[in-house]
């Protein structure tokens, strides 16, 4: 069983369009069933006839169906998810480029927000697509975690990965426990201590219930400011994807696990970026 029933490539008419198109072809055949084109603009003559030769060379079925759709991209694109029953919209993520830092582009940033879907979004998008080997997992230990901690692992298994870095980050609480209420820094650092062992702890119980791996998986829990910490760890440990959980449409991941600094990795994505939002029906 795939991870994903209908999955959408959202396509411009950029110098990126062969290499997401064959980002798209590789990942599609790895996670889904169904394949489907999406772009916005109108259909000329030109445009079907260089789309159909591409689509052609880089392995898409026959019958993959093309959607061409009007409006702004920032909405129309979150809109035809929800008419075509998609289940994980892929992108590009760039809209420019700096050192080593990447920058989300208003439209893949209303993805991640308004997308009634998953999204999975390319910060560099090969011709010659190189599977995820090194991949970060972000936690909130929330329902929708664990569900997309599971999807990750089936995933990490079919890439054949080298490792799943589970994370989580805890806010910095000793030195505002000084200043605030006069604590002696010995009792902040011994109730810091006992903070991040019971962290440490449900980390572990966390990924257990996730299920067995075939790949290697590492915990961390660390503190700091969530969105930087995360960045900073993905950086370091030289990771291929970013992987993070959001429930439906309106609670916006990054408002829910990075309350001060949500924008961080809404500003500086620093690899590629899987989303994944699971709809939980409550009795």
């Amino acid at each position: 069983m795939q991870l994903y029933r209908h999955i959408g490539i959202s396509v411009a008419f950029s110098p990126r369009l062969e290499a997401l198109l064959r980002e798209g072809a590789r990942l599609s055949a790895v996670m889904a069933e169904r394949v489907s084109i999406l772009h916005v603009g109108p259909a000329t003559p030109e445009k079907e006839g260089r789309l159909a030769d591409l689509l052609g060379e880089c392995g898409y079925p026959a019958a993959t169906e093309v959607h061409w759709i009007e409006g702004d991209p920032a909405s129309a694109l979150p809109d035809a998810a929800e008419k075509s029953g998609l289940d994980l919209i892929v992108a590009g993520a760039l809209e420019r480029e700096q050192s080593l830092r990447y920058f989300l582009g208003s439209v893949a940033r209303n993805l991640v927000r308004e997308a009634p879907s998953s999204v999975f979004l390319f910060t560099e998008p090969g011709v010659k697509p190189e599977p995820m080997r090194r991949i970060v997992f972000f936690t909130d230990f929330s329902e929708h975690s664990l569900i997309a901690l599971a999807k990750t692992i089936r995933f990490a298994a079919l890439e054949k990965a080298e490792k799943i870095f589970v994370l989580s980050v805890q806010p910095e609480f000793g030195d505002a426990m000084v200043f605030s209420d006069g604590v002696r820094r010995d009792k902040a650092r011994n109730y810091y201590n006992a903070s991040m062992d019971a962290g440490k702890a449900l980390l572990r119980d966390f990924v257990d219930a996730a299920g067995d791996s075939r790949t290697p998986v590492e915990t961390y829990c660390l503190s700091g400011h969530g969105g930087q910490v995360t960045a900073d760890f993905v950086r370091r440990q030289q990771a291929d994807m970013l992987v993070m959980p959001s429930p439906d449409v309106g609670g916006h991941i990054f408002e829910r696990i990075f309350p001060s600094d949500m924008e961080w990795i809404l500003r500086e994505i620093p690899c590629n970026l899987w989303v994944v939002r699971e709809r939980i029906n409550k009795p």
